[in-house]
């Protein structure tokens, strides 16, 4: 109840401010952009992997789901758009998975789609030390979530500067595992 009047009052807001106008519009975005390399950190997250002045592309840090298994929160703003990803690589297997996180329903002049919603009681994705890449790849196509496994799709970029290694947390957790090497 609370929240619905909230989002209300936000969309009223922005209606007779232009808020998301103006928060989507090039006014806000700087005069001067150069396209960085990634910056990837020793703990196996990254900044600057976007491609243009409104895009950023940054992960956090990779954690241990269990059993050989990495999870990592890969985050794509740009304009008016915020998309989560959840990436699990199993570093002995090489198997890999890109998960788009789902839409906040009450999210009003924007996209905003949230990892934290594949998880129940929203979704019915379960990160556990026995889940394999091919489970979560069958559940994310009954539930219709969009995902990809092939790491080329997944993290195709235009410049090589700016290109992930989705198997950078397998090197940091699992440093004697198959993904190390990758």
């Amino acid at each position: 109840m609370i929240w619905s009047v909230f989002a209300k009052l936000c969309f009223a807001f922005a209606v007779f401010t232009g808020g998301p106008s103006y928060a989507c519009s090039l006014a806000n975005k700087p005069i001067f952009w150069r396209d960085r390399p990634i910056e990837v950190k020793p703990d196996g997250s990254f900044d600057e992997a976007g491609e243009s002045f409104h895009s950023s592309i940054s992960g956090k840090a990779p954690v241990d789901i269990g059993a050989g298994k990495i999870g990592q929160r890969i985050t794509h703003t740009g304009g008016c758009s915020f998309v989560d990803y959840l990436l699990v690589v199993d570093c002995v297997s090489l198997e890999m998975i890109v998960i788009e996180g789902l839409p906040d329903p009450e999210a009003i002049g924007y996209s905003y789609y949230e990892i934290f919603r594949l998880y129940p009681p929203d979704g019915k994705i379960r990160l556990t030390k026995s889940v394999t890449v091919a489970e979560l790849a069958a559940i994310s196509a009954a539930e219709g979530y969009e995902y990809e496994t092939d790491p080329q799709k997944a993290f195709a970029v235009k410049n090589k500067k700016n290109t992930y290694n989705p198997f950078t947390g397998c090197k940091v957790l699992y440093p004697e595992s198959p993904g190390a090497t990758q």
